[in-house]
């Protein structure tokens, strides 16, 4: 911040990093992406917002050597339905923690997967307070959710082509879990808000045409989750859609002749 808050240069520009405005009148442009942002999104920030095409940057395909994962050495039955919950611990706001209930209550047999994150602290805070939601609603929350170590990209992308959906985190969505879970394959479940931080996943599953994953709201998500599980064969029509369509996240020159544009004209005004 107190860099930020220094005027080094006469052009200033921030990105999405931290997926909002900066607030700071040091900072001129913001730079996101048209395929992650709502109409009127400008009212959002007090920087200039400069929507670069599609999900506004260039990626490359990530090219993992997949590992096989044993699942009972996490204590996961090998029958039981996995629904990977990725997000780091702050991503989880409480007025969110009952969706995750009413969908084990509807699935009933179901595993919901979260992990341990760099902070032990805050993903055990997360699991008390998740294991009292689900408490109140006088389900056992053992036999529904796992708190599985952090993984190994290999394994974690392992663990995703076994699993039968991934949950984006309501409210701050995941941007590079939800292209590892297309990179799998994986069905993703996301809900759409008004802000930038709520719309990372819809940018990647509107690029796939995948419209219909993304829920309008918490009633809409909860049902999505619950078809995904039990629909085997919708399943795997969008596992095929996923894995004919993703090329299109890859190696778009869009964003980059577009931002070549924008610091042109930033420079010479």
């Amino acid at each position: 911040v107190k860099l930020a808050s220094l005027r080094l240069a006469p052009a200033q520009a921030a990105s999405w990093g931290h997926p909002e405005t900066t607030g700071l009148p040091t900072i001129d442009h913001y730079l996101s992406a048209q395929g992650m942002e709502a109409d009127g999104a400008q009212a959002n920030y007090v920087e200039r917002l400069v929507a670069l095409p599609h999900l506004g940057c260039r990626l490359e395909p990530d090219e993992v050597q997949v590992a096989p994962v044993d699942l009972g050495r996490w204590g996961l039955p090998a029958d039981q339905p996995l629904l990977l919950c990725p997000g780091t611990p702050f991503k989880y706001a409480p007025e969110h923690d009952a969706l995750y209930v009413e969908i084990a209550r509807q699935l009933g047999d179901c595993r919901l997967c979260f992990f341990i994150c760099g902070i032990p602290e805050l993903s055990e805070r997360l699991r008390q307070r998740l294991a009292r939601a689900f408490a109140r609603q006088g389900l056992e929350f053992e036999r529904h959710v796992s708190f599985l170590p952090w993984l190994p990209k290999a394994e974690f992308y392992g663990l995703m082509r076994r699993a039968a959906v991934m949950l984006d985190t309501l409210g701050f969505s995941g941007f590079n879990t939800a292209l590892q879970a297309s990179e799998c394959g994986l069905p993703i479940v996301t809900c759409e808000g008004r802000y930038l931080r709520a719309r990372l996943a819809r940018g990647i599953l509107d690029r796939l045409g995948l419209r219909e994953l993304i829920a309008a709201g918490a009633e809409d998500y909860v049902a999505l989750a619950v078809r995904l599980v039990r629909d085997a064969g919708y399943r795997e029509q969008l596992r095929r859609r996923i894995e004919s369509g993703r090329h299109v996240l890859y190696r778009d020159a869009a964003p980059i002749h577009a931002l070549e544009d924008f610091l042109q004209r930033a420079a010479s005004a």
